[in-house]
């Protein structure tokens, strides 16, 4: 027999007035399941496990695992450029604003590296509006690399494909690490990467 409709309102109360403590667990949970056995052998019943609830929950408030993931990606990897952005913003120069943005980047990775790995590696498998995010938060990255153009010392013969391939080499070297289970390293290849890009950039060791 259909439930009367007081008790309808109340049953879906939850989707009125959802938990979004526990949908931000969801979400966490998402990435690190990912970061951890991939995105190919990543299932909902895990991260719904992990987070702590219902798999039917997920579902109904996250959608299937690449709606899941997508939310997720958007979600964290908007806040790591976030705090990059304002990273950059404290310093007083172009050079230093480089250095501190790559810094703040590497420590991220270092402390969340399962995360990580979703962020930069497993995004490649999931596609879809992940991998859309991931582009357009790279693009944003290569605009912000172009701008050394306007810096006194610029080379000349810097081009748009020149930040396009230090933003490359920036990802892949994390990558590398990343596969190879070195995050808790990886802060020694700042010297490394802002060598590689002033050199490209300035032309300056």
């Amino acid at each position: 027999m259909e439930a009367p409709g007081p008790l309808r309102a109340v049953r879906s109360w939850e989707e009125l007035a959802p938990d979004r403590g526990e949908d931000d667990a969801v979400l966490e949970a998402m990435l690190l399941t990912a970061g951890e056995k991939g995105y190919a052998k990543a299932t909902v019943r895990e991260v719904a496990a992990r987070a702590g609830v219902g798999e039917d929950r997920v579902h109904r408030r996250l959608g299937g695992k690449e709606e899941c993931f997508a939310r997720a990606y958007e979600q964290a990897a908007g806040r790591l450029a976030e705090r990059v952005a304002a990273a950059c913003e404290e310093a007083g120069s172009w050079r230093g604003a480089f250095r501190a943005g790559l810094a703040e980047l590497l420590r991220s990775v270092a402390a969340q590296p399962l995360q990580a790995r979703a962020l930069l590696i497993e995004v490649r498998a999931a596609r879809g509006r992940a991998w859309e995010v991931h582009q357009e938060l790279v693009g944003r990255a290569v605009a912000a690399l172009e701008t050394a153009s306007a810096q006194p010392g610029a080379r000349a013969e810097a081009s748009p494909m020149t930040a396009g391939f230090i933003a490359g080499a920036i990802e892949e070297s994390i990558a590398i690490e990343l596969a190879g289970d070195r995050a808790a390293r990886i802060e020694r290849l700042l010297g490394d990467l802002t060598h590689l890009a002033f050199l490209q950039l300035f032309g300056e060791e």
